[in-house]
């Protein structure tokens, strides 16, 4: 029976029956020296040299780099300093790749990462705050970038290779076949920003369908009745479910979508869109766009091609709250993702089930927070509020 998480981000455990990314290519030595410019064209420095110059085993010395190894203190120390003077560094990858998941207790120290959109800024910020995350509790990131959620099995394949304790997939599915395989492998699964019905994955992400509602409402109280959406790729589960949320809202009112456009999640494509919604000869009086990076893209089109303002000629409400939408020159109100928190709770997750991989999967759902700045009118005296957020 699954199980999701209340609206306050809590958890829930939930229990299974038994049941062409950008890679990139390592080779070369076992281990490799920390060269400098002068020690460029000297022979590289290897574990046998640190080895003889000590006068111990080189297995000692990939004892020696690895924490709780066991080995004396003193022999410890002599190992490093003698390292250090000769400019030996041990290639990490490498080491996880020869050595790694012989056993349970050992590790790589290693966690995929798969990202589709790495340029925009909103998951170029969740990636920095993972990285930041993961290091603080002990743990490297492997970064593989795909340019469609088509690609993410085969991105997956290849970390796998690299001997991975497990893996984080941002706003994207793997496979039924994929998730299977990893689990074979005791290889712990996190969706970010995506769930799963099915899939043996644990995920945490933004209550989608509420931040749809939180943006209808808001334009719904301030007597908005032309309200248009922006929306990402189509068939994009993220899309659908703000939209869902959002025409929800509205048919209670009586109204659907005056209008609706794919913005491709892009800059691009949202000032195109903005250009097809705003150019007619009655445009919408609103729009809510399921991203910032669509919603900036509207404003631009808006004012610097088509010379309105908002929220004058129309009230712009956008999702997520990259840096940028606070921006002096675009103060756009939004749907804000928790987004530290969220990632906490994703890295917490993960490294639970990578050192105990007999726990069940889980699933956290955390609620948006509507942050009310200029580029919409709202409820309230001279259009104004007084408060700058709310939560469903």
């Amino acid at each position: 029976m699954n199980g999701v998480a209340n609206s306050d981000g809590r958890r829930a455990r939930i229990g299974f029956p038994n049941t062409t990314g950008r890679c990139y290519k390592w080779s070369g030595d076992l281990e490799t020296p920390n060269r400098t410019p002068e020690k460029m064209s000297k022979r590289s420095v290897t574990s046998y040299d640190v080895a003889k110059a000590v006068g111990v085993s080189q297995s000692a010395v990939s004892r020696a780099f690895m924490p709780g190894a066991p080995i004396a203190e003193k022999t410890r120390k002599r190992i490093l300093n003698t390292a250090r003077e000769l400019g030996y560094q041990p290639n990490a990858i490498a080491r996880s790749m020869s050595s790694a998941r012989k056993d349970l207790p050992q590790r790589s120290g290693m966690v995929g990462v798969i990202v589709t959109r790495l340029q925009d800024p909103f998951f170029a910020n969740t990636i920095a705050h993972f990285s930041n995350y993961l290091q603080a509790r002990g743990w490297h990131m492997l970064l593989f970038t795909v340019d469609s959620e088509a690609e993410v099995d085969d991105a997956l394949n290849a970390l796998m290779q690299y001997k991975i304790d497990g893996v984080i997939v941002l706003s994207a599915i793997l496979s039924d076949h994929m998730a299977k395989a990893c689990a074979a492998q005791d290889i712990p699964v996190m969706l970010y920003n995506r769930s799963a019905t099915g899939l043996e994955v644990s995920s945490v992400e933004i209550d989608n369908f509420e931040g749809g509602r939180l943006a209808a409402d808001l334009l719904r109280e301030a007597g908005r009745e032309r309200i248009a959406f922006v929306g990402g790729d189509v068939g994009d589960d993220t899309t659908k479910e703000r939209e869902a949320g959002f025409t929800e809202r509205l048919a209670e009112d009586g109204l659907a979508p005056f209008q609706q456009e794919s913005g491709d999640y892009t800059f691009d494509g949202g000032r195109e869109a903005g250009l097809r919604l705003l150019a007619r000869q009655e445009r919408p009086d609103a729009i809510f766009c399921a991203s910032d990076v669509m919603a900036l893209g509207v404003l631009h089109a808006a004012r610097f091609e088509l010379g309105l303002e908002v929220p004058q000629d129309f009230s712009l409400v956008g999702f997520d709250d990259i840096p940028s939408a606070a921006w002096p020159g675009h103060m756009l109100t939004t749907i804000r993702q928790p987004i530290r928190r969220m990632i906490q709770e994703a890295v917490s997750l993960l490294i639970e089930r990578m050192e105990n991989p007999e726990l069940d999967p889980m699933v956290s759902r955390f609620p948006g927070t509507l942050i009310l700045r200029e580029s919409a009118r709202y409820a309230g005296p001279s259009g104004r509020a007084a408060v700058t957020s709310r939560s469903p």
